[in-house]
Parts: structure tokens; C-alpha cells; sequence
């Protein structure tokens, strides 16, 4: 039975009066209540409720435009000039041309409330706009220019040539969303600390130094506010590539992050026992099972699948109806949601979240046990799962945020008293499983999506002897 809510007769929402109930019908798959308005145009409609109270109807539909309505409208410096038709995410997109001559992809709702005015050429102050646009130099382009031409003199420090590195090497190699990652790694860990230092100045001694006091560094929304072995370790791998273009760009002699002489302890999570025993699981499932969105959407099938699949929360959000074989009992992963930060109103930070092919052993087959088919066969037919419609996608039509379904889970995890509870540790007691009933490191990785095995050697497999001093005394009593 639908759940009943207070009556809005009389009450406003944007543009909209609110004049009566016009009784139940469906959005997607859920029922919901529909209501009768008068706009102020002098229109009539009938809209669902969910709509008027999140905000997202506010008329009769005469303030609304489409992208095709758009294009030769002026938006500050920006002019719309025809629709994004390579645009492969879930936000309607138009291209638009910037006064300074820049063309750039644009969510037509960041144009219509104002949060978008240029193409990111007017952003000088820091903490606003896409990290590449908050480092722009005009010294530092001089820099960049004059090694696209074969003069890399004014290189100097590290600053330099990762302002070089990020624009002129990167854009050949790698694709946009992993050229943000390395820049928002570069400004957050690195360049504060190393930034300044001289390019032969970063020594094996300087490096680590500063790797060694990584993982002490304080750190929001993380375990314990403290760096994760693994963010120390992709940071230093992130400055290890940078270092490695620069020794073939005849800027250092050598690379200075791949020197032996100091190491970082690889995590395992199996003499850590940082997973969930059958007990903690037991305790903790019919919590995480219980989640439902606003409109009564299962989303805790999102933690099942981690659990039970051993897929990331971002490849569980990505999933759509179609990529479910429930007669093969097996799921297809094709996609992931990335994470897309770009400065909001008052120069906070919003949250974006965009379909990212997978690619490599990434993409991949995964089986279903029995009964986690059984559950996604009942959902996909109480709901009636499109085959277009995201499996976490409830009443929406866009992908999870990701960032909630982690604060659930911590917050569900400290209520049935096992404490900190994190996706990746779902994820590991998963691997941990797989371990126990058998599979080897090569099965593993191709279940869960690892590059390599020796991945899933130093994570998940039991080092039964600590050192050779401790082999030979086994070996010959």
C-alpha cells in the first residue's frame, strides 16, 4: 500500500498552486501521488508529488528548454550552439562556444541556473572550476608552449613540468576522467609538498621522506582521518609516472620514485582480518537489506552485490536491467560511475556523477549465486525493470549517489556494533571467501577485475612463513 502523506492543497512550489489531489499513478516503477496545479501562465497540470516537494517541477513546463531550444541563446560568455549528440552521460548536454573562442560540452541545468557562464578561461581564483582550470599560469603556458617546441629550459621545478606534464604529454596517452584523477592527485598530495623543490633536487632521499610521511597526513572522509595505504600508494604511483616522462624528456637522469632502497609494506588483508567474519555478515545483512530510497526502492541490493559478487560500489551503481542475465545467473560489467567534482554556488564543491566504460580485465563477467538472482528476478519484477533502467536506479533515472549508499553502510554497520564498515571491506570479504573455498590468485583477479595476480597474492593470500630464518626452522626442525 502506497504510504500516506500530508495534504499540500493551496500551497506553492515554484510557479505551481497546488488546487487538489488527482488521486495515484506510476512514475517508472513506483506509484506514486499525483496532484492538480494552476501555474501562473494561467495553465493547468497534473504533477507528482515527489516532483513538486524535491523541487524539480516548478511550472507547467513554460519554463522549460530543450537543448534544441537553446541552441543561439547566450548564457555570460557562453552561446549555445548545438546539441552534445556524443554526449554518453546521464545529464543533457549542449556544446557551447565561449567568447575566448574555446567550444566546451555543458549540462544544460549548470547553464540555466547561472553556475556555468564560461568555459572556465575567467576562473582565476583558487578552489573554483575543474582542476586544470584552477592551475592555469599564463607563465606557466609561456613554459608549455616553448616545450611543445623542443625548448625545455625554463622547466625548472616539479611545479613546472607537472603543468606541462598534465597538457602537453597526458591528452596523447590517457583519457580526460584519468587526467583529472592525476591532477586533483597532484594538487592535493603532491605539489604542496615537492611542488617547489628543483626537478634534480628530488632525490630517492627526498622522495622518501616525503612517502614516509604520506601516510601520516591528515585526511578527510577517510578510515580513522588518516591516508589509506592504498591513496599513499596510487599518489606515489601517480608521481612516478610523472617522474618517468620526465627522464624521457631528458629532464632528470633518472626516476627517482623506483629506487629500492625503501618500500611500502603491501597491506594483507587476511593477517589484518580486515573483513567481515560470518557472524558480523549475519548481523549486519537484514540492516543493509532494509535500505529503500524515498519512493520504496530496494537500493540494499547495491550492498549484496558487493558482498556477494565481489564488484565495486561504482560498478553496482553503473548496472543497468540489461546488463543482468538472470537465466545465466551471471552479471555483465561494462560500465562504472565516476565521480566528477566541479565548483558550485559560493565556491563549494558539487559532485557529479557520469558512466565510464571499463576497460581491460575490468570488464568483465561475474556470476550470481542462486539466491542473489532469485532477489534481482523479484525486484526486476515488482518494479518492472526496463531494460534501461539502472538496477540501483529506484525512482530515478539516473545512477545512486555513491556517496550516500558509503554513509548507510558506515552508519548501519556502527548501529549492529561491528564499528567502521566500508565498501572495500564488502569488497575483500568477498576475496577472502574465494580464497577459503579454494580459487586460486589467477581466478580471483579475473572475478574482481585485478590487472594481475601478485595483486591478489600480497592482498588476499595467507603468508604462512614471515621470513626465511622462519622456513628453514620449519623446513629441517
Amino acid at each position: 500500500m502506497p504510504r500516506t502523506g500530508r495534504d499540500i492543497t493551496g500551497e506553492r512550489f515554484g510557479k505551481l498552486v497546488v488546487t487538489g489531489s488527482a488521486g495515484y499513478g506510476r512514475a517508472g516503477r513506483q506509484r506514486v501521488a499525483l496532484w492538480y496545479c494552476r501555474c501562473d501562465c494561467g495553465n493547468t497540470c497534473k504533477v507528482e508529488g515527489y516532483l513538486l516537494k524535491s523541487g524539480r517541477r516548478k511550472s507547467c513546463g513554460c519554463i522549460r528548454s530543450t537543448a534544441e531550444e537553446m541552441i543561439g541563446k547566450r548564457y555570460g560568455k557562453l552561446t549555445v550552439v548545438a546539441e552534445d549528440l556524443d554526449n554518453h552521460t546521464t545529464l543533457q548536454k549542449v556544446i557551447c562556444r565561449c567568447d575566448c573562442g574555446k567550444e566546451k560540452s555543458i549540462a544544460t541545468r549548470d547553464l540555466k541556473n547561472g553556475k556555468m557562464t564560461d568555459c572556465g578561461c575567467g576562473r582565476a581564483r583558487p578552489g573554483r572550476g575543474d582542476c586544470l582550470e584552477r592551475q592555469y599560469d599564463p607563465a606557466l603556458e609561456v613554459k608549455r608552449e616553448a616545450f611543445q617546441k623542443g625548448d625545455a629550459s625554463g622547466i625548472i621545478t616539479l611545479e613546472d613540468w607537472v603543468y606541462v606534464w598534465l597538457r602537453s604529454i597526458l591528452p596523447h596517452v590517457v583519457k580526460g576522467t584519468t587526467i583529472r584523477m592525476y591532477a586533483e592527485t597532484m594538487e592535493r598530495h603532491v605539489l604542496p609538498a615537492l611542488g617547489p623543490c628543483r626537478l634534480e633536487e628530488l632525490t630517492e632521499e627526498k622522495v622518501s621522506g616525503w612517502i614516509n610521511g604520506l601516510g601520516d597526513m591528515p585526511l578527510s572522509g577517510t578510515r580513522n582521518g588518516r591516508m589509506t595505504e592504498g591513496t599513499v600508494r596510487n599518489t606515489l604511483s601517480v608521481l612516478s609516472g610523472c617522474m618517468r616522462d620526465a627522464q624521457k624528456s631528458g629532464l632528470v637522469e633518472k626516476n627517482p620514485c623506483t629506487e629500492p632502497s625503501w618500500t611500502l609494506r603491501s597491506k594483507n588483508v587476511w593477517e589484518e582480518q580486515e573483513w567481515l567474519s560470518e557472524d558480523q555478515v549475519r548481523m549486519l545483512e537484514p540492516l543493509l537489506a532494509a535500505y529503500r530510497d524515498e519512493g520504496g526502492y530496494p537500493l540494499g541490493i547495491g550492498f549484496g552485490l558487493v558482498l556477494y559478487t565481489g564488484i565495486t560500489l561504482s560498478e553496482a551503481a553503473a548496472l543497468r536491467w540489461r546488463d543482468v542475465d538472470l537465466e545465466g545467473k551471471k552479471l555483465r560489467l561494462e560500465y562504472f560511475v565516476s565521480i566528477k567534482r566541479e565548483a558550485g554556488t559560493a565556491g563549494a564543491e558539487e559532485r557529479h556523477y557520469e558512466l565510464e566504460r571499463l576497460s581491460g580485465r575490468k570488464r568483465r563477467e561475474v556470476p550470481l549465486p542462486d539466491f542473489l538472482a532469485g532477489q534481482l528476478g523479484q525486484i526486476k519484477k515488482e518494479y518492472q525493470g526496463e531494460p534501461d533502467g539502472f538496477v540501483l536506479g529506484g525512482s530515478g533515472r539516473r545512477p545512486v549517489r555513491i556517496d550516500r549508499m558509503r554513509a548507510v553502510l558506515m552508519r548501519r554497520g556502527h548501529a549492529c556494533g561491528i564499528g567502521t564498515v566500508t565498501p572495500r571491506m564488502l569488497r575483500d570479504t568477498y576475496a577472502v571467501r574465494a580464497v577459503r573455498a579454494g580459487a586460486s590468485s589467477d581466478m580471483v583477479a579475473e572475478l574482481m577485475g585485478f590487472a594481475s595476480s601478485q595483486q591478489v597474492i600480497r592482498r588476499y593470500m595467507p603468508r604462512s612463513v614471515a621470513d626465511k630464518s622462519e622456513l628453514i626452522k620449519k623446513m629441517f626442525g
